[in-house]
């Protein structure tokens, strides 16, 4: 019989990490595999967010703010390695 892992907000935080782990080494390999022509579809991906940054000039302080998410299909893969490893 399998069992099942309950989710608390200490596990919440554990499986979020590893998706983010399995996200960056994802787009970590994708990066890798773009020069070489029959591997280069791992790093297809899109990006969305706020392109240009967003200023508040005060005078004596300037706040920008950027938000730019760039997911690959390597990263998508990572993303399920992570919760494969997190199930585990």
């Amino acid at each position: 019989m399998a069992t099942t892992k309950k989710i608390t907000p200490d596990n919440k935080w554990r499986l979020l990490l590893w998706m983010l782990a399995g996200l960056t080494f994802g787009n970590f390999i994708g990066e890798i595999c773009r020069p070489i022509s029959f591997l280069s579809f791992l790093s297809y991906g899109q990006s969305f967010g706020i392109a240009t940054p967003v200023e508040l000039n005060l005078g004596f302080l300037l706040v920008s703010f950027k938000f730019q998410l760039h997911i690959t299909l390597t990263g998508i893969m990572g993303m399920a390695l992570g919760v494969m490893i997190y199930k585990r």
